[in-house]
């Protein structure tokens, strides 16, 4: 398909959907003005508003269904765009023209509401092309202004600042604390039971779920942080391993070191660099992804632990990332400390197993550290942000299952 020809079609369909979305606005407008007795501009608002549901609800699964959302923070936040942008056109087009015609002339409010609609169509398509559903824009634009001075002043690249690395040190602390304090028979043991934000997780585990989570807090009770020019992504996720034993799985676990771009779709390349006893350290070349692609290279120190017969652990820790400059080509290398653009500054996981009837449920609580979303976009990008963290996540736990699953 040309690219005239696929912003012809997908204006077409824009059309279409706009048309339903009159039909919606005028009927709505109509009902409340003639047999609700409501003002024609509140009236207007209300259906203008009905309208816009109607439509995002339609552009997300036909016009642009070739871009979907990814994750339900990144609909949210492309459902608050569309309003934002969709919306003030929309809103304010219909409120000022028919305001105009029928305050000022006298032209019926429905025929005032037509013309209004109208004249805001071209308009509003070409910001939901460029803005809402192309998220692929709106996430390279945040990142390319890394160099200007909205991002990190006087146009240089975000550095991890000291007071930003001491949050991260605080929060760091209260999810070790919680870890440690781990007993072979202690309740709870995982974090979805800690924080009781997930009813019922083992069910949807059992029955092949990937259970996610999302924390704002490093700790039950404590309030979420406060992270100067910087942001935590707190992802924590479970599946269930039927057939399997605790210790079946750390061995396993333990064995495949260094082997992990074998298994794990966002490892790209791995080795093993040491091992001692339950503590290995491992290289990896790790590919986060969602609307754009990072490469790193890192080294993460591991150290696994047994409680009991039941239950087991262990906390990987990141000790150097590296953002790679043009991954995959000749050209490739590591950007130095000048060049990082602070898309993932510190990477910790802590992962837990647990012997179950039938099987072993295996939960991960991922927390990392990025710089941080300047205000003015945040409304704009901050699910598509979470979104990568997320799906990292969700793919490990997808791939971890097939590992431990396979004959």
């Amino acid at each position: 398909m040309s690219l005239s020809w696929g912003y012809a079609r997908r204006y077409l369909l824009f059309n279409a959907v706009g048309a339903a979305g009159v039909a919606v606005q005028l009927g709505v407008l109509a009902a409340l003005v003639q047999l609700g007795d409501v003002h024609y501009l509140l009236a207007t608002a209300i259906a203008v508003e009905t309208a816009i549901l109607h439509n995002f609800a339609w552009h997300q699964r036909w016009t642009w269904r070739d871009r979907p959302g990814r994750a339900r923070a990144g609909i949210t936040a492309r459902l608050l765009r569309f309003h934002l942008l969709n919306g003030a056109v929309s809103l304010a087009g219909n409120i000022a023209i028919v305001s105009a015609l029928t305050g000022g002339v006298g032209v019926d409010p429905v025929i005032a509401s037509a013309a209004a609609v109208a004249a805001c169509s071209i308009l509003n398509f070409a910001a939901s092309e460029v803005l809402v559903f192309k998220t692929a824009i709106v996430v390279l634009f945040v990142l390319a202004i890394a160099g200007t001075p909205l991002a990190a002043g006087g146009g240089q690249l975000p550095h991890l600042q000291s007071s930003t690395a001491s949050a991260w040190q605080s929060y760091e602390a209260e999810v070790d604390r919680r870890y440690r304090e781990a007993q072979p028979d202690g309740q709870p043991f995982f974090a979805h039971d800690q924080f009781r934000r997930t009813p019922g997780w083992r069910e949807s585990a059992r029955q092949g779920s990937v259970v996610m989570t999302e924390l704002d807090a490093p700790a039950p009770g404590k309030a979420a942080p406060s992270v100067p020019d910087g942001r935590i992504h707190h992802w924590v996720g479970a599946v269930f391993i039927p057939d399997a034993t605790v210790d079946g799985v750390v061995r396993r676990l333990q064995a495949q070191a260094g082997q992990e771009s074998a298994s794990y779709q966002d490892v790209l390349a791995s080795r093993l660099l040491d091992r001692d006893g339950d503590q290995v350290r491992v290289f990896m070349k790790l590919r986060r992804e969602s609307v754009i692609t990072v490469v790193y290279n890192t080294e993460h120190h591991v150290v696994y632990r047994r409680l009991g017969n039941a239950r087991a652990s262990s906390r990987s820790v990141a000790t150097r990332i590296a953002e790679l400059r043009d991954p995959g080509t000749p050209g490739e290398r590591e950007r130095g400390p000048a060049e990082d653009r602070g898309f993932l500054w510190r990477l910790n996981a802590y992962w837990r197993y647990e012997q179950a009837d039938g099987g072993v449920f295996v939960e991960c609580e991922s927390v990392s550290l990025s710089r941080g979303v300047p205000l003015l976009l945040r409304p704009f990008i901050t699910g598509i942000v979470e979104g990568i963290a997320r799906e990292s996540l969700q793919r490990t736990l997808v791939s971890l299952r097939r590992v431990l699953t396979a004959g």
